[in-house]
């Protein structure tokens, strides 16, 4: 049961305030630990975690780790030989990208924790400090991003079943890779035949799992978003579609790559012209240029429009997070064709207006460490080169949609 004067959610700002709570949650961990990641880092803060989700293992709570295949693959090796001897269950979502098979190239983007059945995250940090970057080695300045942590009844229920369902498909299908090909081909049939049981048992708890009925007391305020390429293909874009049309005072989003549709760039455009504030806050020091680049391209329209426009100076921004008046959401989700066509991505949405408020602020402290974008400053920017650059980028991200089947429109 949860603490009823626990908040429904709580904002948490980066791997600073997100991996304490974190922690926290694992050591009162009874059950289960279910945790979803896209990247993982070896730093020290990531170490604290690794080592609370040991201790939980080690006092019998069942700990699952799903890392995605591909954003984790360089520390493949490294995590799954810390996590050999503790009994942690730990798995990879598709390994493996081939540029030419464009069904590999869906990944798992979600950050999701469930701590038994009373506690959840939902955001955009990964298993990194926020002061280390893969690419770049040690930051001068953290990583603005956010997750939250919910304990709503409606979103803990949905997590759980979405983490659950997710796991015991991707550690069956690791374990049966090769398995009935070697067995059809009578290459040592009896080892893999005990290795096809093995797996049974391992995703048979998962199966069995039943939930109990949800509360017909449980909110409505608080719900969970999922995109995937089956029932959920446009579920969070048309929640974001939804929300700014019937906007009546502000719009803040704050998203690290943004790369909008043709119709959610006339939303904003529309409700800054019935005199709706629309405020973005975007990356200023980007780390993937042709996604900043394509970006950059659509910002003047904008701009033009009325748009306010902010490019984060101080480290680099991962966030993905919005307040629209009273409704707010974290979470995974890019607003760029990646997120949007191609990932698994996980918002939480709610109507919470003093966690509303607490998100705004700390969007807005961060607007203030930003620079604003004009049609001026981006009309100095834009030379030859330049403009021939912004073209190709997304003329680059058209080709690489219809080369996915994705129905995904920039202009």
């Amino acid at each position: 049961m949860t603490d009823p004067a626990q908040p429904a959610i709580r904002i948490l700002q980066g791997a600073d305030e997100y991996f304490p709570a974190l922690i926290a949650a694992i050591d009162t961990a009874q059950t289960t630990v279910y945790l979803e990641s896209y990247l993982i880092s070896d730093d020290a803060a990531t170490a604290a975690v690794i080592e609370a989700l040991i201790r939980a293992q080690a006092r019998g709570v069942a700990v699952f780790m799903l890392l995605d295949g591909f954003g984790a693959s360089d520390k493949r090796d490294w995590i799954g030989q810390r996590l050999e001897a503790t009994g942690i269950e730990l798995e990879f979502y598709r390994p493996g990208v081939r540029f030419l098979a464009p069904h590999t190239w869906r990944r798992l983007h979600r950050k999701l924790v469930l701590i038994d059945e009373r506690i959840s995250f939902v955001g955009g940090v990964n298993l990194i400090g926020d002061r280390y970057d893969l690419k770049h080695g040690e930051l001068n300045h953290p990583r603005l991003d956010f997750s939250a942590e919910v304990s709503a009844l409606r979103v803990v229920r949905r997590i759980s079943w979405t983490m659950r369902r997710l796991w015991w498909r991707v550690s069956l299908r690791n374990s049966l890779r090769g398995s009935m090909r070697s067995v059809l081909r009578h290459r040592q049939p009896e080892p893999e035949l005990q290795r096809i049981r093995k797996a049974w048992r391992r995703v048979r708890r998962h199966l069995r799992w039943r939930a109990s009925p949800l509360r017909l007391d449980a909110s409505r305020k608080y719900r969970l978003f999922l995109r995937d390429n089956v029932r959920y293909r446009r579920s969070i874009e048309n929640w974001y579609l939804q929300q700014i049309s019937s906007a009546s005072r502000d719009i803040l989003i704050a998203n690290a790559y943004f790369v909008p549709t043709l119709r959610f760039r006339r939303a904003l455009m529309e409700a800054a012209a019935r005199g709706v504030r629309v405020r973005l806050l975007l990356q200023g020091n980007p780390d993937q240029w042709w996604t900043q680049w394509a970006s950059q391209a659509l910002a003047d329209e904008l701009v033009a429009a009325g748009i306010e426009i902010y490019d984060y100076q101080p480290s680099f921004l991962h966030a993905k997070a919005a307040v629209i008046d009273d409704w707010l959401t974290v979470g995974s989700s890019n607003i760029d064709p990646f997120s949007l066509m191609l990932s698994l991505e996980a918002n939480v949405m709610a109507e919470d207006p003093p966690a509303a408020r607490d998100l705004t602020q700390r969007i807005e402290a961060a607007i203030e460490a930003s620079r604003p974008r004009t049609v001026a400053v981006l009309r100095g920017e834009a030379g030859l080169g330049r403009r021939l650059a912004l073209t190709i980028a997304l003329a680059a991200l058209r080709v690489f949609l219809a080369f996915s089947g994705g129905r995904f429109r920039l202009r």
